[in-house]
């Protein structure tokens, strides 16, 4: 159905690309209307319709459309209020507007398909393409970055069985746009809207040259090991910047409003919390940065005010105290949050040398081994009330996470008793796949492929080795190349599904961290795979450009340096998107270098 629609989109609806601007011409163009926002004129070259977007700590200060630059520099020279501000911090973007076309009709192919509306709704290139009307004598442009801020990318539900799947642009919400913009209260009609596309560009921090912009996007930093420590760095300061006092994470920052959410909210997320600490002492560990030891500690200092409060732990039957990690809201313990717990203590160990929270990670790690059944599996939920585990429930990602867990506790103990149940566990994942289709689908088993390495070399079973390298190539079916898609070589080396829905940037992070596990399992076998080292650096590739630096937080704000957006069309930044990008960031980090392209 999508290689389907694919083709009729392209064929019926695509734009071809506009001859970009030099950077000659883009400093000229930029100069100008510089001149023009402090009051003063200065020669306007002619390239025809252009859109200007003036920001200021990641808020837009003014926005015009003129049918040429004169036009726009014009309507910024009226405006009293900008040079009221203190533009030496301002940056201007500058969208040239070209090639039209219309959003298109239902055609009969989609309809067979039973999604009316599709076709209209999938012929917006998120992030490429603006969306325009003539109302009156009106041109009423929305630009391709504003339809991103607006949240009208990607929202559109084509069935109301399954309401969570949406794709497209929401057309009912952008008719009404335009019409307000226009000053009118009645959408305008649906055959109005037509799409164009932009030579997009941006000043430079010092506005000493214009970068070129590509679904806002700047030219990412050249793959290198400085390139990904460096931008590690960034995240473990953007999320030292988000932790509040007590030691909770700003779980969520958006980087349209600036809003970010109160770490007191009910909704906070231990397993993150677990994992976000787990990160900054894994790159305490490799970077030995001291700025960051006092954030890591204070996490920790959080998470024993919980254990303290949370009633959760006691003594196993056999005697043994154990404990598990309870947020203040919850009534049922989970595994992940104890088991990702573990992973950051002992982790900090590792880094410091420092035993001081081993006897915490030992009581956390009884709980784990309690958890685990005969068969190696785990169960996954713990009511500390009653004192008995939940035998039904399943859920992501926890099992990996214990077994890694187990792997770590073996690494400074040399207990054999971890060894043996994270192998267990292992085995119990791997297995499962065990049956004639088991090769040909996996699900969310990036921690699985990062315990196995982890466990080497207490245990060198080989099926780990090609169980991971099966997921590899499973993955790789998913990571578009150059070329693949039209227009979209920007996002070669994320994972997707379909050009039609942008990729998310956690699973360039999350799937690469697995990916280096997987990586480093060939090579403690002798058999390092070639395309999955390639696979690697195209993901890194992709998430350096996705990152927010000072060249593209220009859109952004609050402090976003160092953050991880959600996609390149969802302007938030989650925690737990930062700790998995900048994790493989940081562990490719240490032997990226010595890999051919």
């Amino acid at each position: 159905m999508f290689v389907a629609i694919t083709g009729v989109v392209y064929s019926a609806y695509r734009i071809a690309p506009p001859d970009r601007l030099g950077e000659p011409a883009r400093m000229e163009v930029l100069a100008s209307l510089r001149a023009a926002m402090q009051g003063q004129e200065a020669p306007a070259p002619t390239i025809g319709p252009v859109a200007v977007t003036v920001w200021l700590n990641g808020r837009s200060l003014a926005r015009v459309d003129g049918d040429d630059v004169a036009a726009a520099g014009a309507q910024l020279r009226a405006n009293t209020l900008l040079r009221a501000q203190d533009l030496a911090h301002a940056r201007i973007q500058v969208d040239v507007i070209h090639g039209h076309a219309p959003l298109g009709k239902n055609h009969p192919l989609v309809a067979a398909f039973a999604l009316p509306g599709v076709s209209d709704a999938l012929a917006v290139n998120p992030g490429i393409d603006g969306i325009a009307a003539q109302v009156g004598d009106k041109t009423i442009r929305l630009l391709p970055h504003e339809l991103v801020s607006a949240k009208l990318l990607a929202s559109n539900q084509p069935s109301d069985v399954v309401p969570d799947f949406a794709m497209g642009a929401d057309l009912s919400k952008i008719r009404m746009l335009v019409a307000l913009r226009a000053g009118k209260h009645e959408p305008v009609p649906v055959g109005d809207l037509y799409r164009f596309r932009t030579d997009t560009f941006v000043e430079s921090p010092d506005h000493g040259f214009a970068l070129p912009l590509y679904r806002g996007v700047p030219p990412a930093p050249a793959l290198t090991g400085a390139a990904l420590r460096a931008a590690a760095l960034d995240g473990g300061r953007y999320l030292v910047a988000h932790q509040a006092a007590n030691g909770r994470y700003l779980y969520e920052h958006d980087l349209v409003s600036g809003q970010k959410t109160d770490p007191r909210s009910v909704n906070y997320s231990m397993p993150r919390h677990a994992g976000t600490t787990y990160f900054l002492a894994e790159l305490y560990r490799i970077t030995k940065e001291d700025w960051l030891r006092e954030p890591i500690e204070r996490a920790f200092q959080h998470l024993a005010d919980l254990l303290a409060a949370g009633h959760c732990g006691g003594t196993l039957p056999d005697g043994t105290p154990f404990d598990c990690v309870l947020d203040r809201n919850e009534s049922v313990s989970q595994l992940g949050s104890t088991a990702l717990a573990v992973v950051a203590l002992v982790e900090y160990e590792r880094a410091t040398g420092d035993p001081r929270y081993r006897p915490l990670a030992t009581k956390l790690a009884a709980f784990i081994l309690y958890m685990q059944r005969p068969d190696g599996s785990f169960r996954h939920l713990y009511n500390p009330k009653t004192r008995q585990p939940d035998d039904k429930a399943e859920l992501l990602y926890y099992s990996g996470e214990a077994a890694l867990a187990l792997a770590r506790m073996y690494a400074v103990t040399g207990d054999a008793r971890y060894a043996q149940a994270a192998e267990r566990g292992l085995d119990w994942l791997v297995d499962w796949y065990d049956f004639f289709l088991g090769g040909f689908f996996y699900g969310e088993e990036h921690w699985t492929c990062i315990a196995a390495e982890a466990i080497w070399p207490a245990v060198k079973n080989p099926k780990y080795q090609e169980f991971c390298d099966g997921y590899g190539e499973f993955l790789r079916a998913q990571q578009p190349q150059p070329g693949d898609f039209p227009d979209e070589d920007d996002l070669a080396g994320a994972y997707n599904f379909t050009p039609f829905v942008p990729p998310y940037n956690t699973p360039a992070g999350s799937r690469t961290e697995a990916m280096i596990s997987a990586y480093l399992l060939g090579k403690h076998h002798g058999d390092p795979d070639p395309a999955i080292a390639a696979q690697i650096r195209a993901a890194l590739q992709y998430a350096l450009g996705q990152q927010i630096r000072p060249d593209d937080d220009f859109d952004a704000a609050g402090s976003a340096d160092g953050g991880m957006p959600g996609s390149p069309i969802d302007r938030s930044v989650r925690i737990d998107y930062v700790q998995h990008v900048c994790s493989a960031m940081i562990r490719a980090s240490e032997w990226i270098d010595q890999q051919g392209p």
